[in-house]
């Protein structure tokens, strides 16, 4: 393991930072600040050391015990993958700890067939009532490494936010995850058949099962777009043989009212954060996936699609019907699909056009209140007599 020779250490009012010069600054490449250790170890780094050396000298220079190694291990290793995928380490190996995936299983989402590969207790639970024995055909393969990835310069920054950053390269996009526990980035294949996590958390852990499940869903919604399937973020439950989504901004109130419905009306209760959708012969139905938010209600079928119900908080209850431009805009809005790009954009917009004539949208104004549920109810029983479909 090596520096990258166009980064320098630098003191910034006595705050060590890694700056950049040269080519890397004219890639963009942003300066790194360091603590006390960070600046220990790229001192060591002025020389080739390996991942062992650095464990050495770490423990020599701070008195490690031997109890504290794998925390301070674990630590070294997230730094030294976040530095070799910036560029400003190399390493021939490119390998700081690796365990090859022993562990493959098979689960079927909306016809679309994902292989997962990794440790046996990698996977959240929630997978399991997806799980479908091997198909002839493989539409997404998620495999688990624990190394650090090959990085590459010259990308082009799409999205950066504290959750997640995604690079664009000329065949995969590189998908970053700060908050996780432990260092995780995703190169995904532009035609979504391939998707490698690399991470370095040393220990499986409910934190890590959690960042892993949740970047899972990231890179299945980007393989539902290219299958012209959108998701919408919202709570559903079945009414009258067809599934209605509730959808609002945070805080409206889509969980509960839905929970209303089933205290009063005792509706199933099929989703309660997230609902994938798809159209079939122009019949709008969606899929059950295992996604849902911290509600812990999700379903594996597949029902109609009756309607999209747009939640605003108000002390009166009322529908108010839409035109079709707001529809377009206000469901465009909560779907949580890629759109990443401009055609990633135009797909999903053309997912909507497609998707609203064959359904009920409309705007339920509400409290929390009984009172809120027979209005909407009054509106989707007027609609489903209206369209036959009662």
């Amino acid at each position: 393991m090596k520096r990258n020779n166009n980064y320098v250490l630098k003191k910034l009012s006595g705050v060590p930072y890694l700056m950049t010069f040269g080519q890397s600054q004219a890639d963009l490449c942003r300066g790194v600040k360091l603590n006390e250790t960070g600046e220990f170890l790229w001192n060591l780094l002025e020389k080739e050391r390996n991942r062992d050396e650095l464990v050495y000298e770490l423990k020599k220079h701070y008195n490690i015990t031997d109890a504290d190694l794998t925390y301070i291990t674990a630590d070294l290793d997230n730094f030294l993958n976040d530095l070799l995928l910036r560029g400003i380490l190399t390493d021939d190996a490119n390998i700081i700890c690796k365990t090859e995936p022993d562990y493959c299983s098979y689960i079927r989402i909306a016809g679309l067939n994902l292989c997962l590969r990794g440790r046996k207790d990698d996977f959240f639970y929630t997978f399991e009532s997806f799980a479908c024995k091997k198909p002839d055909k493989i539409h997404q393969t998620i495999t688990l490494i624990n190394r650090s990835p090959e990085f590459k310069t010259g990308g082009r920054l799409l999205l950066k936010n504290n959750e997640l950053s995604v690079t664009e390269y000329n065949d995969y996009y590189a998908l970053l995850f700060p908050s996780a526990s432990g260092f995780l980035c995703v190169h995904m294949s532009k035609d979504a058949g391939n998707a490698d996590f690399y991470y370095t958390t040393p220990c499986i852990s409910d934190t890590f099962r959690e960042d892993i499940y949740h970047a899972i869903r990231l890179t299945f919604l980007y393989l539902a777009l290219q299958h012209k399937m959108s998701v919408l973020h919202s709570a559903s439950l079945l009414y009258k043989n067809h599934i209605w989504l509730f959808s609002g901004m945070s805080g409206t109130g889509k969980s509960t009212h839905t929970k209303l419905w089933h205290k009063l009306l005792n509706t199933p209760l099929i989703n309660g954060d997230l609902n994938l959708i798809s159209l079939k012969n122009n019949q709008a139905v969606v899929h059950g996936i295992p996604w849902c938010g911290t509600s812990e209600i999700f379903d594996a079928k597949t029902y109609t699609l009756g309607g999209i119900i747009l939640l605003k908080q108000s002390p009166d209850n009322y529908v108010e019907e839409l035109s079709c431009d707001k529809k377009a805009l206000l469901v465009s809005q909560r779907l949580i699909t890629p759109s990443w790009t401009e055609d990633m954009l135009d797909m999903n917009l053309d997912f909507t056009d497609r998707l609203l004539p064959n359904i009920l949208v409309c705007r339920l104004h509400c409290s929390i209140s009984d009172e809120a549920v027979y209005t909407i109810k009054n509106r989707i029983d007027g609609y489903l007599s209206e369209t036959g479909t009662e």
